[in-house]
């Protein structure tokens, strides 16, 4: 969720070494819908599934070195996605208390749930109807948590204090409309800890947020987690405590399994790309210098955001129309006629004569040199007469002016965010972790839940295979196509 302002000071940073790592999983993948229950909830790979994600999209819109420890949260290395964000099972305070915290690369302020009223979402059901209590953070509860002053450095809406010594407020708001929370500004420890179970804890400041309106009135979100570029931001609090280097990985495979390991600078053999700097507040972005759609090279220069938090892949004129058209006039599938409702523009009806080794690829080329492979640009979907359609998932920017590279185009990559070296670095990656899956349940602390389901098997077309071409963080509702 990309995060269009807020009003915190920055901390400084410090390079240490460590990592942390935990797995994620998509809020429609079978593993959450175990746990959590799949009323209501899109079966993957159907177009239903990928409407309600590009809708959730537009309503969201922005805002190593392999000798490291590897360091987890103190429940352990998975996460599990929630509505339109991936979630980690995180523990703050003393005594600890968990909470499903979104992971989210276009904000930076950590932010729970604390001291709100009927803001706050406070349940969600499993399949077997038990009801499960979302906990809300209560600083008077825990003893480790201490409040921000105004008169502290961090205090950036010192004008909005009563007094020196008031509580620091903070607000964020985020490009969806109406979306924000607000609160002030705490100090408590995060409780993390080695893969040998050596606890690592760190203290950093987030947020108390005492109202959060808009998307988070709808969706069950128990704090967000701000992974971007600015200080206040999780991975640099971690490094500034001594735990973890500045550094972090997101790796999203398929069917909505996914890591995240903090400290992690990649590897000796990674493909890289100096981060651009460009906007302000900073993001993820990249300089692409060249593109190729099947036998097409256009050499032409953009940047691009890489947002985890973004289901699909947003460009804006003039490079939405030269990848769209380039890959249109390769295509040799007849394409779905304008009639029938898809938030792709260019859909196109397997028949047996199709051939997916024809299907136009596309790659980028990034400042440096490197090529930036996408692996399945395409997405697969039932119709409503039993046959299929594949449709190029890129969609049009008209609003936000600048480019998105979304979940749907990092599927099997591990993607290394250095913010001390500056770099977005790529490796091909299945995801793999060999811890299991955590969930919450009704107890306190939230117990292991069964192991992660052995992967179904697929069929010799990886491009053409719905599941095989879904991305992780997409999440909205599709209809069924009607031809």
């Amino acid at each position: 969720m990309l995060q269009f302002g807020f009003c915190v000071m920055s901390l400084g940073c410090a390079s240490v070494s460590g990592s942390f790592s935990f797995q994620i999983h998509h809020r429609f993948s079978d593993q959450v819908k175990t746990v959590l229950g799949s009323h209501g909830l899109p079966e993957m790979g159907t177009l239903e599934y990928y409407e309600t994600l590009v809708h959730r999209d537009r309503g969201r819109r922005l805002t190593s070195n392999n000798n490291q420890t590897t360091v987890s949260f103190a429940q352990g290395n998975s996460t599990q996605e929630i509505s339109f964000l991936h979630y980690a099972n995180v523990t703050v305070g003393t005594p600890a208390q968990w909470f499903l915290v979104a992971l989210d690369t276009g904000s930076d302020l950590f932010w729970l749930p604390c001291n709100c009223k009927s803001s706050c979402i406070r349940s969600m059901e499993t399949d077997q109807g038990e009801r499960i209590k979302l906990n809300i953070y209560d600083p008077t509860i825990s003893t480790s948590s201490s409040k921000v002053p105004c008169n502290s450095t961090l205090c950036a809406l010192r004008n909005r204090c009563v007094s020196p010594l008031s509580d620091c407020p903070y607000r964020i708001r985020y490009l969806s409309p109406g979306s924000r929370s607000t609160g002030v500004l705490v100090d408590d420890v995060i409780h993390m800890r080695t893969e040998e179970g050596e606890p690592r804890d760190a203290r950093i400041t987030f947020g108390c947020s005492e109202s959060q309106v808009g998307l988070f009135e709808k969706t069950a979100v128990n704090g967000i987690m701000g992974l971007a570029i600015a200080n206040i931001a999780v991975p640099n609090m971690l490094a500034k405590a001594g735990v973890a280097s500045n550094s972090f990985s997101m790796c999203f495979g398929l069917k909505g399994k996914g890591t995240i390991s903090f400290g992690d600078k990649g590897s000796s053999d990674q493909l890289e790309t100096p981060l651009s700097g460009t906007l302000s507040p900073p993001f993820y972005d990249v300089t692409i210098t060249e593109f190729k759609v099947g036998s097409v090279t256009v050499e032409t220069e953009f940047t691009a955001i890489f947002d985890s938090g973004t289901a699909v892949t947003w460009l804006i004129e003039p490079y939405y129309t030269a990848v769209t058209t380039n890959y249109h006039l390769q295509v040799a599938d007849r394409r779905l006629p304008a009639r029938v409702k898809s938030p792709f523009e260019f859909c196109y009806i397997i028949t047996s004569a199709t051939d997916e080794e024809k299907i136009p690829s596309i790659s980028f080329e990034m400042q440096g040199g490197a090529t930036y492979n996408v692996f399945s640009p395409v997405l697969v979907f039932d119709t409503s007469d039993g046959g299929q359609v594949y449709c190029l998932a890129v969609l049009k920017e008209v609003t936000a002016g600048f480019n998105i590279i979304g979940q749907n185009f990092m599927t099997n990559y591990r993607i290394v965010h250095d913010r001390e070296r500056m770099i977005l670095g790529w490796k091909e990656s299945d995801c793999n972790d060999k811890n299991g899956f955590t969930g919450p349940t009704a107890s306190a602390n939230p117990p292991s839940l069964p192991p992660t389901p052995s992967p179904r098997a697929r069929s010799p077309s990886t491009r053409l295979n719905p599941l095989a071409a879904s991305s992780l963080l997409i999440l909205c509702f599709f209809s069924f196509i009607c031809l």
